[in-house]
């Protein structure tokens, strides 16, 4: 009969470490895949804040806006952009939130 309990208490550990090493894994491969996408948004405002200096030659304000605009806030003029032209198409799409970031590192 102890034979038998021992082999069912040596059964349930078993299985629930196999249960917590499965979770671990997972938090690993889920933490991995955050910093590869946090790696990606990286990469991605620094090509947006050199494509705004190739631009307009103001690394200041590329990087304020680099920093500051939402990673999917697509500009086709940082020219446009930069200067304010407020009847201008490029700053004419953007929200009011992203005008005044542009408003507020093109100003400081």
């Amino acid at each position: 009969m102890s034979r038998w309990l021992v082999a069912t208490v040596m059964a349930a550990i078993v299985i629930s470490s196999d249960a917590w090493c499965q979770q671990s894994l997972q938090g690993l491969e889920s933490s991995s895949r955050f910093e590869q996408a946090m790696r990606a948004v990286d990469v991605i405002k620094h090509r947006k804040k050199l494509q705004c200096v190739i631009s307009t030659a103001n690394a200041a304000v590329c990087e304020c806006l680099a920093q500051k605009l939402p990673v999917d806030t697509y500009v086709r003029s940082y020219v446009a952009i930069v200067n304010r032209d407020k009847d201008g198409p490029d700053y004419a799409q953007l929200s009011a939130a992203d005008k005044a970031t542009v408003d507020r590192c093109v100003t400081d």
